[in-house]
């Protein structure tokens, strides 16, 4: 049988806090731990739906990629979270790329078993709906980021996540400690040397320092204020 997480993780799963306990273990039951090295790709966006996958350890970050291999991030994802709701329901390919941004190890739901638990399991489709009208809300934030605020301003909207997380830009991501110029320039929908600029001009207003490629955010008031 497949162990599912542990008592404490298993109560800050979003997709099924509203869940009592026992139903909660129910549920993670018909799942499968699965291990995966950083840099290593869970799936395709288009491929066939493999169900719903839950971090239990490590970050994996949700991206569409380009045919030219440009990506766009979408969002990270940390334990407790969960990804790939929607192909789960519509029965559609998986609508983005999933990476190991750290080792991580993941629990797998199948298509076929999340619909029988969403049939029979009293709770968990309201659960769903909810965790999907936040994801919802996240991709209209994001969608006016990348549309209506100016590269720089979207740059600071992405450190922002480091002190005060919010939905939009760079939602789920540690910045201090784990993004290069490169991802930030994915999260924020533009290039690397533009993101470099834009920091340097970030720095130079006193609300971040930057040594030895390390990013630190010193005065969030300021980078509130640019914003």
């Amino acid at each position: 049988m497949p162990t599912p997480p542990d008592g404490p993780l298993s109560r800050s799963i979003s997709l099924l806090q509203a869940l009592d306990e026992l139903v909660r273990e129910q549920v993670l039951q018909r799942g499968t731990r699965r291990s995966f090295a950083s840099g290593t790709v869970l799936f395709m966006q288009d491929e066939p739906c493999a169900g719903v996958f839950i971090v239990i350890s490590g970050l994996v970050k949700i991206a569409r990629v380009s045919p030219e291999g440009r990506e766009q991030v979408l969002r990270y994802t940390s334990p407790g979270g969960s990804f790939n709701e929607v192909p789960v329901l519509d029965g559609g390919p998986n609508p983005a790329t999933a990476t190991a941004v750290e080792d991580s190890e993941v629990l797998v739901i199948s298509r076929e078993a999340m619909q029988t638990l969403i049939a029979d399991t009293p709770g968990l489709a309201a659960s769903m709906v909810q965790a999907l009208a936040g994801r919802l809300r996240h991709l209209v934030e994001l969608v006016e980021d990348l549309s209506f605020r100016h590269v720089s301003e979207r740059v600071v909207r992405v450190l922002l996540q480091a002190v005060t997380p919010h939905i939009g830009m760079g939602a789920g991501a540690d910045v201090p400690r784990r993004f290069t110029q490169r991802e930030i320039a994915e999260m924020a929908g533009t290039s690397r040397e533009v993101v470099a600029r834009a920091l340097k001009a970030i720095e130079a207003s006193g609300a971040i320092t930057i040594e030895r490629g390390e990013i630190r955010v010193v005065a969030p008031e300021k980078l509130t204020e640019l914003a």
